[in-house]
Order: structure tokens, then C-alpha cells, then sequence
């Protein structure tokens, strides 16, 4: 196969245990020959005395990713290393989420184990019981799910076969089921709809690391307990994945090498139990660019692999099927995020869409792109990112979403901090070769392997996409006084107030009461944003008058002007254009202004009351 060199040769310094500089060589498609294959070449580490550390929470702009891979009181084991994870939620209840991944007890040891994680709180608190088989080489975890919340682990052994495990208490515990053909750079999916394929479980693997001189596909049609004898793929197709269609067609994607394009392939009768799967369909799917190895932030793992989800909800865009793949495009874009649908089954494909919006021709990675699509049709995306580090030493995970069926994305938005993928590499110089993402109607599940401990260890993070209601963190007079009421008195509409009274003006067009609240943007680039207040003033003849502030301006921007009443009144500031200049773009910090001044013929002295406060900020 025809192996191509992206660009020239960069270094990078890695910190491990001894200074060092690694040359990487980024190389395009499927070279068997060169392929950094999941090989055996270390015993187990020797026993270690445990140290721990407390859990990571690592929170960015909102976004909280939580450390999955911690010991039995949660906290985080000093010394290992974990990457590679894959994850499966129970589709009867997605509070119940299982990952898998690969477990390094000593990151001077290359031996890899498979271990496991799960949650039954949707990702708040997780146990890591230990690894699905002790001292047993593994690699490449691969979790899937029949409808009924099933789960299945299929990993890979030294010997390049694949064993299959399954879950029936949604991955606190896993039984072996045995053998299950396989490969290197495996890959598996379960039929969850109502088709006669029901519950058949799909395994695609390369055609390096292979036992079958080439056969890579697979079938088990009892849940994985046996599988059928491996077959051919048309024109082999590696370093991919595969999914189910609405009415149970399965589709398959990867690179067949060496060109700037993919390999889609259709079986419509893997779901007949009764027939050997045959592919009817095999066409190119050019992205502009290729898969890639060896970059510079991922040295002996891929850039990414390809992904395929089809659409099998309700929505108008039922049936579509996405393929989505980190590629790299020239020396001057050397990995983007690039997405292709087809609404006819994969005979066609519309046009590229470019998922990460950074400037192009910068040098920057777009690496680790994964997919999934939600049961309303919405498409989701993530990816590591270097847009903001010059160097491209470091990465953050970034997520945007499609609501009109590939054909656009939202603007991307930065979901994690940013960590050096080279740091904590257990011999073997990679962080994996792909991570996770499960969508649902309200949001993203994303499972992910990062360095903020300064070791490899794997986060849990949930990016909702419905509305995110946004309280008050600080309440500040800036003129006038409280007479009472405190900042939690402004979180609901009840019998608590914050009131207060005017104070000196220096000027006729000042209010002479004002009080500012600050809260934090869980999006640092809203496509909406609203402010709701309910409040209330001792005299009708009092304007109250609302403004955010905006960070491209820095000044107020007034948004609502009206009287006041002297009962309590709502009301919702709605926001037009782009709404990220209400948001510090560094920090997230959103401010509003109330000022309150009198109007008209008043007696006495005056109040203004103020009641709930709350943001409603969309991605």
C-alpha cells in the first residue's frame, strides 16, 4: 500500500520520566507493513505500593470532566496510565453508563490490560472495579448495547483474536462469553432496532494483526456467545467502524489506503441469520484527505479513525447515514474535522462539510474526531483540538452539533482544558486511538483520554444541548443600598427579595439605584441567550431598566426599558446577533445591570424589589 508523508518531520518534547525529543512522521492510509500494531513485547509490571491522589475534576467553561478510572474511594492511582475508551449507555436508562479502555498499571511497563468503569448516576460518580481479566493482555475495548441494555466488551488479545464479554447489569460486572474471530483495530456494533437482525452482533477488524489471510468480518447472531467463520470486505476497508440502519442495513467504513477518500460498504442481508452476509454496495467516499498515523500529538496511534452513524429516529432526516473522519489535508491543515452524508443508503454523498470553524491554513490538529447522532436527528461531533496553542503541544476537547442533517454545524465550542497528549506515555508513545460519544435528545455523553493529572487517565464529561438555565453568582450595588434580602433570594420566585433603596446620582441621566449580577456561561459562543427577572417597586412612577453587558464594546448594552409595578411583574430580555459579546471569552462571566430611577411625581422615600434573576443560555 502506498504510504505518503504529509509534511515535514516536527519534534516535540515529551515529559516523562527523562527529558526526551520524539520525530514523528504523520503517514496517510493502510501500510501493513508500518502499521503500529498492538503487539506484545512486555511482561506485567511487578506489584507497585499504591499512591494515591485525590480525584480529578477538571471544569472549563462550564463543563465538568469528571475522572473515571479511580479506585474504590475515588481516588485517582497514582503511577498508571488508561487511554483508549469506549463507552456504551443503557438505552433503558441513561443513568446507567459503562466504559472500557485500556489499563496500564505502571506507565514503565507497555502491558496493557482491559479495564472497565460504570455509573448508575449518569456520569456524577464512578467505580472502577478493576480489570475484566488480571494479568491477561488486552487491547482495543470496544462497548456496544442491544435495545434491551445488554452490554457487550469485545477486546483484543496478544495473539490478534478477539474475546467478547457481556454485561447483563449494564458493566458492574462482565462474563466471558469466549473467542470472537477478530483483529487488530477492532471494531463491533449491535443491532438495536426491530429488525429479524435484532440483537446480532457486527465485528469488523484490519487486515493487519489478522488471523484469516485478509477475512475481516464477522457475525454473531446469539449475542456474541459464537460467531460465524470471518469473510471478505470489498476492498478492505481498515481503520474504521460500523453501524445499523433503521430497518437493520449494516454499514461499514474505513480507508482502503492511500488516497484522499474512504471506503463505504452495505450489506442488506447481515440481519437474515439464515444467510451469509454478502455487501452489495462499495463506493468511494472522498473526504479531501485521509487517515493518518504518527502525527506529532498522537506519534504511535492514528490521528483518528473513521466513523459511520446512521440516523434511525424519527426526525425527517431518518435513514441519513454520516461519515465522519479526522483527515489530513496538506502542511498547512495537517488534520480537519470533515463530515459527508448520504440520504440514499450510501449510493451517493453530498458535499463536504468542514466541522471545525478555526481559521484555515494555520497548522493546526483536528484530531480524535468522533460521531454519533441523537434520536431527533441533531448530528454531534468532538474532536481534540490545538487551535489555541501556537505550537500544537497542547489539545481541548471541542464539540458542535448539526440541526439540519449535516449540512451545517453550530459554532464550535471549547469543552475541556487543555492537556499535553505526550505526557505520561506507558512505553508505548500514544494516547490511543479513538474515544467515545453517545447522544441523546438533551445532550452528549463524551468519554475521553487526558493528561490533567500529568499521567494518561480517562474523563467523563456531559455537554448538554437543550437550554442551560444559569443562576447569579455575585450581586453588587453600584449605587444606592440593600435594605435586606440576600444573593440566594434572587435563584426562585418566592417570598425573598433583594431590595433596595436609591442613593446619590452624579448626573440627571443616572439612576440613582443600580445593582449588577455576574454569572457564568456554561458556552462561551450561545446561539441564544435570555435574562428573566421578576421584580417589583414601592411606586409605579419607578423605570426599571435592564442591560447586559457587552465584552466587545465593554460597556452596558440596554436591552428593556419599562415602568414598574407595584406587584410582581416578569419579564424576558431576549437577545439578537451574536451573543457571544455578552460572554468574556475567557472566563465565560456574563454581567447584567437593573437600574431603577423615578419618573413621574413620587412621595416620599422609594424601593425596588427584586425577586428571580436567572440566565437561559443555548449552545
Amino acid at each position: 500500500m502506498k504510504i505518503s508523508t504529509l509534511s515535514t518531520s516536527l519534534a516535540v518534547a515529551c515529559l516523562l520520566a527523562l527529558p526526551m525529543v520524539l520525530v514523528a512522521q504523520e503517514k496517510h492510509g493502510k501500510g501493513q507493513d508500518e502499521e503500529a500494531m498492538e503487539r506484545y513485547d512486555m511482561p506485567p509490571a511487578p506489584p507497585m505500593v499504591p499512591v494515591y491522589s485525590p480525584r480529578m475534576y477538571s471544569i472549563c467553561d462550564g463543563f465538568t470532566s469528571v475522572q473515571v478510572n479511580v479506585n474504590a474511594q475515588g481516588l485517582n492511582i497514582v503511577g498508571d496510565a488508561a487511554n483508549e475508551p469506549s463507552m456504551v449507555v443503557d438505552p433503558t436508562n441513561p443513568n446507567r453508563i459503562a466504559v472500557g479502555w485500556r489499563q496500564f498499571n505502571s506507565v514503565s511497563s507497555n502491558f496493557r490490560q482491559g479495564g472497565y468503569g460504570f455509573t448508575t448516576d449518569g456520569g456524577l460518580h464512578w467505580t472502577f472495579p478493576g480489570l475484566i481479566e488480571n494479568n491477561i493482555f488486552r487491547s482495543d475495548p470496544v462497548l456496544a448495547s442491544d435495545s434491551a441494555g445488554i452490554f457487550q466488551y469485545n477486546s483484543l488479545q496478544q495473539t490478534f483474536f478477539t474475546d467478547e464479554f457481556r454485561s447483563q447489569n449494564q458493566g458492574q460486572t462482565w462474563t466471558k462469553l469466549g473467542p470472537a474471530t477478530g483483529g487488530d483495530k477492532n471494531w463491533i456494533t449491535v443491532d438495536s432496532t426491530n429488525s429479524s437482525g435484532s440483537g446480532f452482533v457486527y465485528q469488523l477488524w484490519s487486515t493487519a494483526g489478522n488471523n484469516y489471510n485478509g477475512r475481516q468480518f464477522s457475525r454473531s447472531t446469539n449475542g456474541g456467545s459464537t460467531w460465524m467463520s470471518p469473510i471478505n470486505i470489498p476492498n478492505q476497508p481498515v481503520w474504521g467502524t460500523l453501524d445499523v440502519g433503521p430497518n437493520g442495513e449494516l454499514y461499514l467504513v474505513g480507508t482502503d489506503g492511500g488516497q484522499p477518500s474512504l471506503r463505504f460498504v452495505r450489506s442488506l442481508n447481515a440481519k437474515n441469520g439464515g444467510q451469509t452476509p454478502s455487501f452489495d454496495l462499495s463506493v468511494f467516499v472522498d473526504m479531501g484527505g485521509d487517515l493518518i498515523y504518527g502525527t506529532i500529538v498522537n506519534p504511535d496511534g492514528l490521528a483518528g479513525q473513521a466513523w459511520i452513524a446512521a440516523d434511525r429516529g424519527t426526525s425527517q432526516y431518518r435513514g441519513n447515514i454520516y461519515i465522519l473522519a479526522s483527515v489530513g489535508v496538506n502542511g498547512s491543515n495537517p488534520c480537519e474535522v470533515r463530515l459527508r452524508r448520504s440520504t440514499d443508503g450510501g449510493a451517493t454523498w453530498g458535499p463536504v462539510v468542514r466541522v471545525n470553524d478555526d481559521p484555515v491554513n494555520q497548522g493546526r490538529y483536528h484530531w480524535f474526531g468522533t460521531l454519533s447522532v441523537a434520536p431527533n436527528g441533531r448530528v454531534d461531533a468532538c474532536w481534540f483540538d490545538t487551535r489555541n496553542d501556537p505550537s500544537s503541544a497542547t489539545s481541548q476537547l471541542f464539540y458542535s452539533y448539526s440541526l439540519d442533517g449535516g449540512a451545517s454545524f453550530a459554532p464550535s465550542i471549547r469543552v475541556s482544558n487543555a492537556f499535553n497528549s505526550t505526557i505520561g506515555w506507558p512505553q508505548q508513545q500514544k494516547i490511543g486511538d479513538y474515544m467515545a460519544m453517545s447522544s441523546d435528545n438533551n445532550g452528549v455523553n463524551i468519554t475521553y483520554p487526558a493528561t490533567f493529572n500529568g499521567e494518561q487517565d480517562i474523563y467523563f464529561v456531559r455537554v448538554a444541548v437543550t437550554p442551560q438555565t444559569v443562576l447569579p453568582n455575585s450581586l453588587t450595588f453600584e449605587r444606592g443600598s440593600l435594605v435586606s434580602g440576600q444573593l440566594s433570594d434572587l435563584f426562585t420566585a418566592d417570598a425573598n427579595y433583594v431590595v433596595g433603596k436609591p442613593g446619590i446620582t452624579f448626573g440627571p441621566n443616572e439612576a440613582p439605584l443600580q445593582m449588577s449580577l455576574t454569572a457564568t456561561s456554561p458556552f462561551l459562543v450561545p446561539s441564544d441567550m435570555s435574562f428573566k427577572i421578576v421584580s417589583k417597586a414601592s411606586s409605579q412612577t419607578i423605570q426599571q431598566q435592564v442591560g447586559l453587558f457587552n465584552y466587545q464594546t465593554n460597556a452596558y448594552e440596554t436591552l428593556d426599558t419599562r415602568p414598574s409595578t407595584l406587584s410582581d411583574q416578569t419579564v424576558v430580555v431576549n437577545t439578537s446577533g451574536d451573543r457571544s459579546r455578552f460572554v468574556n471569552q475567557a472566563d465565560g462571566t456574563m454581567k447584567v445591570k437593573l437600574s431603577y430611577k423615578v419618573t413621574g411625581p413620587t412621595f416620599g422615600p422609594w424601593t425596588a424589589s427584586v425577586n428571580q434573576t436567572v440566565w437561559t443560555v443555548t449552545p
